[in-house]
């Protein structure tokens, strides 16, 4: 070989181990550092980009001049850490990414999680804490560690159902599947056992940092939609796994026991619950296919005036999201029966109820609702963001039930609208962007937050906390990541005085 060609092999060669070197290290090294953090991996932005609104969205608005979107006028303080301590990049597609609502817990403390959304076999999913006055975020539990489950047991990929802090200041929280729908359906079906015959409930101690598994859910079945009552001490479960449907299910979390369950199918659109006062809980019943002239009637009776006729995207969303009822199980009967309301799709995200005796949240179909539980009364309020509404996963009221607070696009799409965090005036129903995150967020960390599912708002109204899925900006993404996830983050919001004094 001549010493020319000796040169070539040993670069080719250092060149392919170095290759080899770099995708074994972004298997095994996750998260990437944040640019810009502090030791404890934490950074900070304030920028008046944050206030600067994407080309898209002035372009919508400018095309569509019956919404408005005003724009705060002083930016927000933004920090950022992701969940750290992966075993691994999780290259399976979707990779590393946050589905559930988030905890704030009396102490200050806010708990999140994350999961590998991966197989049955290859399921990773942790949870978070993070200390406000510390200012720093810790792994507090291993779901799959917990369970002690052997490789050809279930090992849960995500925690979907929202962390909560029972009457006990414990924390609580439960893992579940990729689709929790097929969790009762071969070949799954065979990886259940007598160690984790079902989804577990995890119970996690502040005082003593220890986590146990506190109760087992029904065999073969998971939740990824909860709703906890301190009041009765009862967690409120959409329970998923029978081929036959959805059911809804109350547990005990003193006796530890199911005490009610209904038959499966009785829960369509199963993704949120909604608690009122007196401790009813609502859910998307039965659902029924009508025409869009019926549908037209609907909505002039719900928002209480004539409407015009539909456009043609409109009438596409209506062939597929059907009517839904919405139905209530009644604690005190122990029952559960429709109620007179009806919305397109069912809804998706809601309140707590307010001291003016509403709840309100956003539809499936992307409108803002306003429902009163004492008159089963539902009016519906417009789109929850630009002309025709977006995936709304969770929304806050603030202390002073001035405002509600979501994030538009929580199923990736967020970054096509720039990622806005948009505070909705109860009183004038106006919507205003507090911040558009995406760019700035890009420029400053090299990442891109895509949506979110978990929101929460600090007792004084001044903070709100977001769990957000994302991913590494430009090319330094893994290929193997869809846009929007693989590297999930927990942002604290800081909102500036003037922009909630409600002026």
């Amino acid at each position: 070989m001549s010493k020319l060609k000796t040169i070539s092999f040993i670069l080719l060669l250092s060149a392919a181990l170095f290759s080899a070197c770099s995708n074994v290290q972004n298997e095994t090294v996750w998260p990437p550092v944040l640019p810009a953090s502090n030791e404890k991996g934490v950074a900070s932005l304030s920028t008046p980009d944050l206030l600067t609104m994407p080309s898209e969205v002035r372009h919508i608005l400018d095309s569509a001049r019956h919404i408005t979107l005003s724009v705060a006028t002083e930016a927000p303080l933004v920090e950022l850490v992701y969940h750290n301590e992966l075993p691994n990049a999780a290259l399976n597609g979707v990779g590393w990414s946050s589905w559930g609502d988030i905890c704030l817990a009396s102490n200050g403390k806010v708990y999140s999680g994350t999961g590998n959304h991966w197989y049955t076999d290859k399921g990773e999913t942790y949870v978070y804490s993070w200390d406000p006055s510390a200012k720093e975020i810790k792994k507090i539990a291993d779901v799959n560690k917990l369970t002690a489950a052997a490789d050809d047991e279930i090992h849960f990929s995500k925690v979907h159902a929202p962390i909560f802090e029972g009457r006990d200041k414990k924390i609580y929280f439960t893992g579940t599947l990729d689709d929790g729908d097929k969790g009762g359906s071969k070949p799954i079906l065979d990886k259940w056992s007598t160690n984790i015959p079902g989804g577990k409930l995890f119970q996690y101690d502040p005082a003593s940092g220890k986590t146990i598994v506190y109760a087992d859910f029904p065999p073969a079945r998971v939740t990824a939609t909860s709703v906890y009552d301190p009041n009765r001490n009862f967690l409120y479960c959409e329970l998923e796994g029978d081929p036959r449907g959805v059911s809804f299910g109350v547990f005990d979390m003193g006796k530890k026991e199911w005490v009610f369950q209904t038959e499966p199918g009785v829960v369509s659109h199963h993704r949120n619950l909604m608690l009122d006062k007196s401790g009813n809980v609502y859910f998307n019943g039965v659902q029924d296919t009508l025409s869009v002239s019926e549908y037209q009637a609907h909505q002039e009776k719900q928002k209480g005036k004539t409407t015009s006729m539909l456009p043609a995207d409109q009438i596409d969303r209506i062939r597929r999201l059907p009517l839904t009822e919405i139905w209530k199980y009644d604690p005190e009967t122990g029952t559960v029966s429709p109620t007179k309301s009806k919305t397109l799709g069912g809804f998706r995200a809601s309140t707590h109820e307010s001291k003016s005796g509403f709840i309100y949240g956003t539809t499936m179909a992307g409108e803002l609702f306003r429902y009163s539980p004492s008159a089963d009364e539902l009016t519906l309020l417009g789109s929850n963001f630009l002309d025709k509404g977006e995936y709304i996963t969770v929304c806050v009221l603030s202390p002073d039930e001035k405002y509600m607070y979501y994030l538009p696009g929580a199923h990736g799409s967020a970054g096509f609208s720039g990622t806005p965090v948009i505070q909705y005036d109860i009183t004038s129903g106006k919507q205003k962007a507090l911040a558009f995150l995406s760019g700035p967020m890009s420029n400053a960390f090299n990442y891109s937050p895509g949506g979110t599912y978990g929101v929460k708002i600090s007792k004084d109204g001044s903070t709100l906390y977001i769990g957000l899925n994302g991913s590494v900006a430009g090319s330094a993404k893994p290929k193997q990541h869809e846009a929007g996830f693989g590297l999930t983050s927990f942002a604290i919001v800081h909102i500036p005085a003037k922009e909630r004094a409600g002026k």
